[in-house]
């Protein structure tokens, strides 16, 4: 017997690496429950901009199918992650008067969701050029007249309302791209979510956001600084260095192929030579006639510690960006793909000076297992987004209500129309 009360929610990852799909049931007021999983590896992307579009599609498609076999539904529709050199994120504050309603005192005004809305869109009002738009406005804090640190205005009193506000804008272009590979696969995008803001609701607890952390989402073609601070995202940067730059490393320091070097990494690779073995013997193949050799553990790790301290580098001075003067109560958590990486987080501690953590998806129940891994956070978080950011669910439809496709609405128009 069907279920009226459950919808079906799917997160699909199109990284420079590779495409993740997790398909989840949900109830609403319960946990989602995790029903199928999807990985493909792909080229089709560089620095997480599509290059070529029958690579990703055909990418997109091995790893939906996946996930569908699994979870024993069809994929039709699915919130999709986005990231890239082309995302630019910037702080801006809006300002209001707050509308004139029931209340007695005509100087003091009860400020509705109306008002809310308002003042945000206020906030997002910058010029962009064209070929650019805002893809997220995301709250930092509320200022009702003189009260300061305000979480949420609505039902409160006063005349005038502030937000400032984290806006995330992103390449039409690039949107556009993407669009088209999902077309070409049948597949409905519902909403474009930031990767690494998506992979933040899987990986961070509130309590984090609020007394200060900073998430490095290392993927194949770009890293990611996304810094919170009382609950809201106050900086956020691209890094266009990620685990790919690595495996070039390797392939260069070793002599060895592409694939052969990403095989290295995977299976041998340490992020700090110091804790590496010299007595460790790892055997390359050899190319086209060469002879096979071998290369020890810390001469590996010699390839890989600079390139990973250079990140590192470039992730420090995003932080200083953000102007924070408050603590990193909760430090750095490292997520993506490239976290996996032995003696990571040894590396990240000498650099930062703060503790830190391994980003792994916080779910449970369903196929979870298969997914605890660093590598499906933004996939995972893309659900925990949709079920947040939704509000709520019409009948039956399983979107929410705010973010129906909007080729769907269209179709139901021209079905009234003829």
């Amino acid at each position: 017997m069907k279920d009226e009360n459950k919808h079906i929610i799917t997160g699909i990852d199109v990284g420079t690496t590779k495409v993740c799909v997790v398909i989840a049931s949900y109830i609403e007021d319960k946990p989602f429950e995790i029903l199928g999983v999807g990985y493909s590896p792909t080229s089709g992307l560089k620095k997480g901009v599509v290059i070529n579009i029958n690579d990703t599609v055909e990418s997109i498609k091995s790893a939906v199918k996946q996930a569908e076999n699994q979870a024993g539904v069809e994929v039709e529709s699915a919130y999709v992650g986005i990231s890239g050199e082309h995302i630019r994120g910037i702080n801006n504050t809006g300002v209001i008067t707050v509308s004139k309603n029931s209340t007695r005192n005509p100087f003091d005004h009860e400020i509705t969701e109306a008002d809310k809305q308002r003042v945000l869109d206020h906030a997002k009002g910058i010029t962009l050029p064209s070929e650019r738009r805002i893809l997220h406005v995301l709250s930092q804090e509320y200022k009702v007249d003189n009260r300061n640190d305000i979480r949420d205005p609505v039902g409160m009193t006063g005349n005038r309302l502030e937000a400032k506000v984290h806006l995330i804008h992103s390449e039409v272009a690039a949107e556009k791209n993407l669009t088209v590979c999902f077309e070409k696969a049948d597949i409905e995008i519902i909403d474009f979510v930031l990767s690494p803001l998506a992979s933040s609701y899987a990986v961070l607890d509130p309590n984090e956001k609020n007394l200060g952390v900073v998430m490095l989402d290392i993927g194949g073609g770009t890293t990611d600084v996304l810094v919170f601070f009382n609950g809201g995202l106050y900086h956020s940067g691209i890094i266009p260095i990620g685990g790919d730059a690595i495996t070039n490393d390797i392939a260069h320091g070793a002599m060895t192929t592409i694939e052969q070097a990403e095989s290295l990494k995977c299976k041998h690779g340490l992020a700090k030579e110091a804790l590496a073995s010299g007595d460790e013997q790892i055997s390359v193949p050899g190319i086209r006639g060469r002879e096979p050799k071998s290369i020890n553990a810390r001469q590996l790790a010699s390839f890989i510690e600079p390139r990973m301290k250079e990140i590192m580098m470039f992730a420090s001075s995003e932080i200083r960006k953000s102007n924070h003067n408050g603590l990193f109560t909760f430090g750095i958590v490292i997520t993506g793909g490239t976290a996996k990486m032995s003696n990571i987080a040894d590396l990240a501690q000498d650099i930062f000076r703060h503790d830190v953590k391994i980003g792994i998806p916080s779910i449970t129940g369903g196929v979870a297992d298969s997914i605890l891994d660093p590598t499906y956070s933004a996939a995972v978080g893309m659900i925990y987004w949709a079920i947040e950011s939704g509000e709520r669910f019409d009948e039956g439809d399983g979107f929410p209500s705010r973010l129906k496709p909007v080729s769907n609405w269209i179709k139901k128009l021209f079905s009234k129309l003829y």
